[in-house]
Parts: structure tokens; sequence; C-alpha cells
């Protein structure tokens, strides 16, 4: 039997193209857009690696986003959670130790192209404050701020205040707090800072402009008090799950990030979303899809058999309690009187995944990837609907994930990664990234 030869060593990684404005990639330059969000509970805090990484020192993170920075990631990630999850504390580190945005400076002085990328919450979060602590960032990082904005999940928990906004009215509220930040980022344009010596002015205040602004939810008088380092708002993340959501982040985002955990959801929730951002009015690529990514890497096929079996093994129900599991997780299905080991029903959940995301959002656009394969049963469908994880689950050797990973950018399913959890943050680095560049498709 002939041996194949080995493959092919990765190109070497490439440095990151020039930014453009406010952190940008340079337009028209081929990308995977990856954004690193590093949490030290990725580790087990039991080991002496994880009790190194300690999430309560702020060089842990430093380092960190040095890394990635080395690596050629385009952005450090930085999540934030109102409320306190006291049985989540009990089992790992928390996820949320710093204030975003100051973390977010700090990383800055330590790098020096990397993007920071803090989150925002809406709901607990004036636009004033925000656009003021934004426009800081910006200038402390020279044009390297990002942002994360969301609307929050759990109203009125935290953060010193109560807010609450119906479902209903989240996105409407969320659409004009993005509306009056921007509208505040670009009441100071950088030119104002630039001294006129001739007519004896220190800054230019005849450019700065005025705001006023009475809306819904908030009444704001008079221009933002601090001059950003970038004229371009800064490059901006929106979540969501919803085709509200995915139009609101059409109209006013950069990026996308969304629960994507097969291939074919992702597919499909890009293509929507490109049909809403051109409804929109703007180019079909210019808002990006970068769906969460949990990376497992490890040494070959032995460890990764092993590590599927305790997969399969921690699933939890199967048979008719994984059937029952399943309906009473997405309702919205169509298994009336279906037994585990009848064929899936055609009609269990529409075939057209427009039709899915619409009534249900990116959450069953899944579970109608799945469906499309036919043969299963009903119990198999439930066992693997089960055993998915809100984002795309990727495991194996550094080299096989980067592949995979890279196979999703090229198949047209994303635009990109956050990479938010895993087991090596150093393999991700050194041996995952080098993987997703070149060959036309560089950080």
């Amino acid at each position: 039997m002939t041996t194949p030869p080995p493959p092919a060593p990765a190109p070497a990684p490439a440095p990151a193209p020039a930014p453009d404005g406010a952190g940008r990639p340079a337009p028209g330059t081929p990308t995977v857009l990856l954004n690193a969000q590093y949490l030290p509970a990725s580790h087990d805090w039991r080991t002496t690696r994880g009790r190194a990484d300690s999430p309560f020192r702020a060089e842990t993170f430093l380092r960190a986003a040095q890394q990635a920075e080395a690596a050629g990631f385009h952005a450090f990630f930085q999540a934030d959670f109102s409320g306190v999850n006291r049985a989540g504390l009990r089992a790992g580190p928390p996820l949320t130790v710093f204030e975003p945005f100051q973390l977010a400076a700090l990383i800055a002085t330590a790098t020096t192209r990397i993007a920071v990328m803090p989150t925002v919450s809406t709901l607990h979060t004036h636009p004033f404050g925000f656009a003021r602590s934004l426009a800081s960032l910006d200038r402390i990082s020279r044009g390297r701020a990002w942002v994360n904005v969301v609307s929050s999940f759990r109203p009125g928990t935290a953060i010193g205040m109560r807010r609450d906004v119906s479902s209903g009215q989240r996105h409407a509220q969320t659409e004009e707090f993005v509306g009056l930040a921007r509208r505040l980022w670009s009441s100071w344009p950088p030119a104002a800072n630039l001294p006129d010596p001739a007519g004896d002015r220190f800054v230019r205040e005849d450019l700065i402009t005025e705001v006023e602004h009475q809306g819904a939810f908030y009444t704001q008088s008079g221009p933002l008090d601090m001059g950003p380092y970038s004229a371009a708002f800064p490059f901006t993340l929106q979540a969501t799950s919803s085709l509200a959501g995915l139009r609101l982040a059409a109209a006013t985002a950069d990026a996308v990030f969304a629960g994507t955990p097969t291939l074919g959801a992702a597919k499909a929730l890009r293509r929507i979303l490109r049909r809403e951002v051109v409804a929109a009015g703007r180019p079909a690529d210019s808002v990006a899809l970068l769906p969460g990514s949990y990376l497992h890497l490890h040494g070959g096929h032995e460890e990764a058999g092993r590590l599927a079996e305790q997969r399969r093994a921690a699933h939890g129900p199967v048979g008719r309690a994984a059937v029952d599991t399943l309906r009473n997780r997405y309702p919205g299905l169509r298994l009336d009187g279906a037994s585990p080991a009848d064929p899936l029903p055609p009609g269990a959940l529409s075939p057209d995944p427009d039709e899915v995301f619409a009534e249900f959002g990116s959450r069953y656009l899944p579970l109608w990837d799945l469906a499309r394969t036919p043969g299963r049963s009903v119990g198999e469908f439930a066992a693997e609907v089960l055993a998915l994880s809100e984002h795309a689950r990727f495991s194996g050797t550094p080299e096989r994930v980067g592949d995979d990973m890279r196979r999703w950018y090229e198949e047209g399913g994303v635009d990109g990664f956050q990479t938010i959890l895993g087991n090596d943050f150093d393999a991700l680095c050194e041996r995952v990234v080098p993987r997703l560049i070149g060959n036309g498709a560089v950080l």
C-alpha cells in the first residue's frame, strides 16, 4: 500500500491589512475576519495552567491580547453579562471580571495593531455616556476601537439601574440608541482639533455641531464633549437571532454575531443577511456574518473518538425522553403523536429556510438543515439536535480544525468567526490561525 505524501505545510502568517478608519480592514481586501475572545474559564481552574491564567489579573488578558495580535487576529473581544449567576460562579471563574471599556483601554496601550472590542448593553447605558467612553477608547487606541452592541437578555437585573423595555420595543430602542450615538460621534469631527493659529483658536469650535434629539426613548441636547480620534464611527458588531434583529443589524451594523452550529444553517443565514442588507440600501457584502465557534484541539484520531463518545454520553435523554425534550425546547416543531422509531415527518418544519427564520429565528435553522437529510427517524433527529451546541463546534488536531473552519469560509457560510471558547489558546494562535491565512484570504 502506497503511503500518501504528507500535506503541504500551511503558509506562514501574514500581517493584517492596514486599518481603514476606525480599525476597519482595508476595503476590497479578501478577509477572514477573526475576533478572539479569551476566557481563562476555558482552562480547567483546578489545573496548574488554569490557576496561572487567573481571570482576576489584568495581565492574563494583556498576554492573550498580545498573543492574538502576533497571530493575526483582527480584534480582541470582551463580552459583558448583566447579573450574577451564582451556580456558574461555583462551577468556574466568572465571565465578567473587568468593566469591558476599562480593560479594552488597558489592552490598547499594550498592543499596536489589533482592534479592541468591548460590549455595551443598550438596556443599561445612555447613548451619551456610551459615545463618550467609545470616543475616549478610540483616542487611546488611535483608531482601533470596535464595539459589540447588545440589548441584553436579563432586563432589570444589574448595572445599578432598572430599565424595563418590552421585547417588542427592544429593537426600536437599540436603533435609537445607535443612531443617537452616531450623531454624537459626528458632532465633534477630528478636524475641529487641528489648531488654527491664524484665528487664535486651539479648537475649531465652529466645526462642533449641536445635537438636539427628542425620541421615544432618549432626550439629548448638545454635542459630544470630547473629540474622537476617527471620523468614522467604530466597526459595530450586533448579536441577533431574529428577523427583526437581523434587519436592524443590516441597517446599522458592520457585522452580525449569531449561533450557527451547522454549515447549512450558516449558509442560509448569510444569504438572508445579504438580502436584508441590500433591502436596507447597502452593498450586500457590507455586513459580515461572524458566528461563534467552540474549538477543542487535541492530538489525533484516538483522542477524537474518545471525546466524541464522551459527548454522546453527556447529551442526556435518549429515545422517548429525547423526543419529549426536543418538543419542549423547540415547540415550533410539528411532531404531535410521533414516536422515536417513526420516520421524521416531512412537515415537521417548513422546507423553506426563509420561512423558518422569519417565524422562529436562527435557533431553528440548524433543525431545518438536519431535517434535509432523508431517512432519519424522529429519535435520531432528536439526538442530533440535542447534541448541537449553541455555536459551531470544531474538534480535532489544530491543522484539521483550521482547515474545517476555512472550508466554512470558502463555501460561503461565514465571513469569519468569533473564537469564543476553547481548550488551547496557544495552539489556536500558533497552529489554527495559520491555516486560515493565505491562498487569497488573509487576516
